[in-house]
């Protein structure tokens, strides 16, 4: 079921959006994301501490055994993904509240690297090399439960239109 205007299937702002993931729109745009290409579901509760987080995503993800588990690595990894290729990318963290709840610190790096890899889907690689590609939707879906984190914070995040 293709969604005409669904916004998760553009390489267009806003990167990280929240939603509430009971209302049927938010569903349907995640499942038609999914449609079209790979989408990632995490629930923030197995992520409450960076470390806990790195594996929870390392894993999910299936990254390669030289990830180094640290922020400049994730970008890396999420950039790169030749080994999970699709024409889009998202991820969904569920319980959002306790994503990073025991190091909440780390909740600027995590919107800052999930932003950064978004950015750098969105723009086409045309080199004139085997790696070329185009612009490819990369979007992180936050539920509701970011209202938690910091005002600033939930200031950048964008709202997945219903």
């Amino acid at each position: 079921m293709a969604i005409r205007s669904n916004p998760l299937t553009r390489p267009s702002l806003p990167w990280v959006v929240k939603a509430d993931l009971d209302d049927v729109t938010a569903r349907n745009y995640i499942q038609d994301a999914g449609d079209s290409g790979v989408v990632v579901e995490f629930q923030g509760g197995d992520a409450r501490t960076l470390d806990s987080f790195f594996s929870m995503v390392s894993s999910r993800l299936d990254f390669p055994d030289y990830f180094g588990r640290n922020w400049p690595a994730l970008k890396d990894c999420l950039t790169d993904l030749e080994w999970l290729p699709a024409d889009s990318y998202c991820l969904v963290f569920r319980s959002s509240d306790s994503l990073f709840a025991d190091e909440p610190i780390e909740r600027r790096a995590f919107l800052d690297t999930m932003k950064l890899s978004a950015e750098e889907w969105a723009s086409p690689v045309a080199q004139g090399e085997w790696w070329d590609r185009p612009a490819i939707p990369f979007h992180v879906v936050m539920d509701l439960g970011i209202a938690e984190w910091d005002a600033d914070q939930v200031a950048e995040v964008g709202e997945l239109a219903s």
